[in-house]
């Protein structure tokens, strides 16, 4: 028996949804807290009486990234998805899609399968993804969900994608438009989620609305001048750009993810001295509104091959 994660997006909160996106994960701690009603009496110094109380579902994935694994993903968390072929009569199997950021969140049922049993999670939405990505490594992201109910179901088939995974070596790093060297990436996408909304007469969540929304990261480059400290100690606004290019799709168009954020504050900046190690400059960022673009705070970009998420 095969492994495997699989999505299914629901057509309302907690509706199961077949499978559609399988995704051949690294790692998983998915699954269901339950909680009890313990109440403290008078009559005895123990516990006497437990009753059901409140569950939900916690947990992550960790996946390395492909352009026809992540979209799925990138939907969840941001919400919103600008689709566009770019060249339809030479590359008719080539989709551009542009991640926004949506004022409510899409809710997935999410399949883990393995050798032992199927568990099935209903009612999940994306609370967090974080990018990694360092040299000699893939990049890699690491998924939060929160959701309603786990349930048992009979583990299927997976149906794989065909697109390479992103490595160290498909990115480019851009501030301002210019090219810069980095040895190291983290980008976090994250949502605040209301994760308490429970109803009377009913033990699980009934529906996780969204509050605020962050886009935050780090990047390590080596500390050859005082551009980024002078950046810092300045309180500049810079335009951060990740690119990763990857294999070609057809008629010269390429697999492609883009982190872009128009205008980002940077937190910390500064390398500090370790011996005779090379001098590395951490430097910490968070995005935050630009009025003159439509993305506002930041969009992700994805060139594959799929034509809706």
């Amino acid at each position: 028996m095969v492994r495997y994660v699989a999505l299914g997006k629901e057509s309302s909160f907690g509706s199961e949804a077949s499978p559609t996106r399988y995704i051949d994960l690294a790692r998983e701690s998915i699954s269901q807290r339950h909680d009890w009603i313990v109440p403290e009496l008078a009559s005895a110094r123990w516990p006497k009486y437990a009753l059901k109380g409140p569950i939900r579902v916690e947990g992550s994935l960790d996946m390395y990234v492909r352009a026809d694994n992540i979209g799925e993903i990138l939907m969840g968390v941001m919400g919103a998805d600008n689709v566009k072929q770019p060249d339809p009569d030479n590359a008719p199997n080539v989709y551009e899609h542009s991640f926004t950021v949506a004022e409510s969140l899409p809710s997935y049922t999410i399949y883990v399968a393995s050798e032992i049993t199927g568990r099935k999670f209903l009612g999940c939405v994306v609370r967090r993804v974080e990018f990694t990505c360092a040299p000699g490594e893939l990049l890699g992201a690491s998924v939060d969900f929160l959701g309603r109910e786990e349930q048992s179901f009979t583990p299927g088939t997976p149906s794989w994608g065909e697109a390479p995974f992103f490595t160290f070596a498909d990115c480019e790093a851009l501030a301002n438009d210019t090219p810069f060297k980095i040895k190291a990436l983290s980008v976090r996408i994250e949502n605040d989620l209301v994760d308490d909304l429970y109803l009377l007469g009913d033990r699980k969540l009934a529906e996780i609305p969204v509050r605020t929304f962050n886009i935050e990261g780090r990047f390590d480059a080596v500390f050859s001048d005082r551009t980024w400290l002078d950046r810092f100690l300045n309180a500049e606004f810079v335009k951060l750009e990740f690119k990763f290019r990857g294999a070609e799709i057809e008629a010269g168009w390429v697999y492609e993810i883009t982190f872009t954020i128009p205008r980002a504050i940077l937190t910390t900046a500064g390398a500090h001295i370790d011996r005779r190690d090379l001098l590395v400059e951490g430097v910490e960022f968070r995005a935050v509104e630009e009025p003159s673009t439509s993305e506002k705070i930041g969009l992700v970009f994805l060139r594959n091959k799929e034509s809706s998420y």
